[in-house]
């Protein structure tokens, strides 16, 4: 079971990570057509959806690998175990909200 929660949590920081980058046009392309080249709010939104761009796929490799330690460690380490899974729920939380803070940013 708690393997289980570990793949979810990573296919579904995954999968959010495909969905801030389709909704915010690939990470703030749209922020130039919705906010122009420079100002206050121009700038926020760039500096958000950089942020996100850059994180969100750091993200989806840590929740990944702490569920493939699951696979490694032995059922006895019950321990690690859920560290492991606290790893890729943190990274879920961590995505959901860059990601939000992103498409937030990126809406005119």
């Amino acid at each position: 079971m708690v393997f289980g929660v570990a793949v979810a949590a990573a296919v579904l920081v995954t999968v959010w990570w495909g969905i801030v980058g389709l909704s915010t046009e690939n990470f703030g392309s749209d922020c130039l057509s919705s906010f122009g080249e420079t100002g206050r709010r121009a700038d926020h939104c760039y500096w958000v959806n950089d942020r996100a761009e850059t994180w969100l796929p750091r993200l989806v490799s840590a929740s990944w690998i702490s569920a493939a330690v699951m696979l490694v460690l032995p059922r006895r380490l019950h321990q690690g175990r859920r560290t492991a899974v606290g790893i890729a729920v943190a990274c879920l939380v961590v995505a959901v909200v860059l990601g939000t803070q992103a498409v937030i940013a990126s809406a005119p």
